[in-house]
């Protein structure tokens, strides 16, 4: 009878020193532990800085390359921070798509079991398209004819040719004769001599017509 108190309270240290144990080793265990480290590259150049600021046209997934380095193997997760636009996470990859106009932004991060984590930000604009620019030269080539002019368009340019625009259409004007080619450079002979117009405008592949531009010349 005198010793079961004895036991019991034995019983209590030893489960006392037990969880105190438990605690001190899973406080050691945090204390070494490493945060994941998350490496985000564009075109096969690490982005440095922990973000990145760029333009999304609507229609063309921007794609990155990532890896993650950590005692674990760590998923790569995201957080929307403002927009609506789609994240795709692949193995290796991580596929932005803008779906609406204006400014998205989110954040990627690696998280381990002990809440350690590793963030980047992606701040985009979102645009529909950029309208083309146009480029044109006129001048007299009097070959066929005195009154034989030409004019070049070929130096005009899609703005968002990076993302996959280009020109696919020209508008010619020549006096009051208006048509349209998919040639860059056209040849026009006019009817007399005397001070003559010239306008050229030129469509994108998204359908989209630059401003128009004239030229005048004297034949």
């Amino acid at each position: 009878m005198i010793r079961r108190p004895t036991i019991l309270v034995g019983l209590s240290l030893a489960c006392s020193l037990l969880a105190i144990s438990c605690d001190n080793r899973k406080d050691y265990f945090i204390e070494v532990n490493k945060t994941p480290s998350l490496t985000v590259l564009k075109d096969g150049v690490e982005v440095t800085g922990g973000a990145l600021t760029d333009s999304v046209k609507i229609g063309n997934p921007y794609a990155l390359q990532y890896y993650i380095q950590d005692e674990e193997t760590l998923a790569l997760n995201d957080t929307q921070i403002q927009g609506d636009n789609g994240v795709s996470i692949g193995e290796s990859i991580v596929t932005f798509s803008g779906m609406n106009e204006g400014l998205g932004r989110v954040t990627l991060y690696a998280k381990d079991a002990f809440g350690a984590q590793s963030t980047f930000a992606l701040n985009f604009t979102v645009f529909r398209n950029l309208p083309p620019a146009l480029r044109l030269t006129v001048d007299i080539v009097a070959i066929a004819s005195p009154y034989e002019v030409e004019a070049d368009a070929s130096l005009s340019y899609d703005r968002d040719a990076r993302f996959g625009g280009q020109i696919v259409l020209y508008e010619y004007t020549f006096g009051n004769y208006t048509f349209t080619s998919a040639l860059g450079k056209v040849r026009y002979i006019f009817g007399s001599a005397e001070q003559k117009k010239v306008s050229v405008r030129v469509k994108d592949n998204s359908g989209d017509w630059s401003a128009l531009g004239s030229k005048y010349i004297t034949l």
